[in-house]
């Protein structure tokens, strides 16, 4: 591959990095608190092609290459490809079916904060199966609370769930909880990926190992909401 070619191609590449990270399409690929580090390697990798290609004018002509090196390298350029499509094309936010279930291995048991002392708390969906499952002080007992998240048709009647990243979306994992009560009723009549906000109980206990660590939430009531711009829970 040519100096030339090679300069292009890191530049190309962190310019993509960085309209990915102007245009938020990076929030498909890894979580928000990652984007300070993508802004320093698209500058890097930005400064490193500007001064090697600054380097390269000043010394033209003094510098023979083997034949080698002449040779064009135009295959390189296909390099460039998944550089544009990740640039330019913004896929869709992975759904449920392309996320893994949270794993049903034996939680570790620790006590939860208490909740703010308010009619119905809001708790992020994946907290709510975290504190439904290992909470030891029982903190979502008899307490109404309030979960957003997209609605799951399943063979037993209707979940809300949530995708979750961890760290990048290869590790999505998929939290859910069941919906019971009449309320559930109201929920399950919704189609599929219908995003609502739910008031319910969760079940005390019902995060078992029987059932996968997913628990029950009685609904007392239903709310749609339009899909937020960033689906994805953290």
């Amino acid at each position: 591959m040519k100096r030339e070619t090679q300069n292009v191609v890191v530049l190309l590449l962190g310019l993509g990095v960085g309209v990915m990270v102007v245009k938020g399409a990076y929030l498909h690929y890894v979580k928000p608190s990652l984007m300070p580090w993508l802004l320093i390697a698209a500058a890097l990798l930005i400064a490193l092609a500007l001064v090697c290609i600054v380097r390269d004018i000043r010394n033209s002509g003094s510098e023979t290459f083997d034949d080698c090196h002449r040779h064009s390298g135009g295959m390189v350029w296909l390099l460039l490809v998944p550089v544009v499509l990740i640039a330019f094309v913004i896929p869709p936010p992975m759904e449920a079916n392309g996320a893994a279930p949270v794993a049903a291995a034996q939680p570790h048991r620790r006590a939860f904060a208490a909740l703010p002392a308010e009619r119905a708390p809001v708790v992020p969906l994946p907290e709510a199966v975290m504190r439904a499952a290992t909470d030891s002080a029982g903190t979502l007992d008899n307490r109404l609370i309030t979960v957003s998240g997209f609605t799951l048709i399943r063979d037993g009647g209707v979940d809300l769930g949530r995708v979750v990243i961890v760290c990048c979306a290869a590790d999505a994992q998929l939290a859910r909880v069941h919906l019971a009560g009449p309320g559930a009723t109201v929920a399950a009549g919704y189609p599929e990926d219908t995003w609502l906000r739910i008031e319910g109980t969760v079940v005390s206990g019902s995060a078992s190992a029987a059932a996968s660590f997913v628990p029950t939430m009685t609904v007392a009531g239903v709310t749609k909401i339009d899909r937020p711009a960033n689906t994805y829970a953290y």
